[in-house]
């Protein structure tokens, strides 16, 4: 059975190669400095692959999606796993991820599905 998740994995990895386009994902540095005063370290960013989706119309306003709200998949040809409390840089502009979910049929991780906010 993990044959045909790999081959999963890979045929998903290739489209969104394909059809996707260049992002980062923003995670926050490390506290630094003393316990009582932590400052927060740099951020790191690390390059990955995303294809956005459009909302369906029942996904609009007056539900959870507002408009501008950014809905896609990122490919798991990257080094590390994406968090909520990561950020997504799309194009110049940075976005605060509201819902993350991997798509994991079988518990292997074919990519992971993202709803973001500025």
């Amino acid at each position: 059975m993990s044959a045909f998740y790999d081959r999963l994995q890979a045929t998903a990895t290739r489209l969104i190669n394909r059809y996707g386009f260049d992002a980062q994902l923003q995670r926050a540095g490390a506290p630094t400095g003393p316990p009582h005063n932590p400052q927060p370290g740099p951020a790191t960013r690390h390059d990955c692959k995303v294809v956005e989706l459009e909302y369906s119309l029942t996904n609009r306003d007056a539900t959870l999606v507002l408009k501008g709200d950014k809905l896609g998949l990122i490919s798991t040809a990257i080094d590390t796993v994406p968090t909520l409390s990561d950020r997504i840089v799309l194009g110049n502009d940075l976005f605060t991820f509201i819902d993350l979910q991997p798509l994991s049929p079988g518990g292997q991780v074919l990519l992971y599905e993202f709803h973001a906010r500025r």
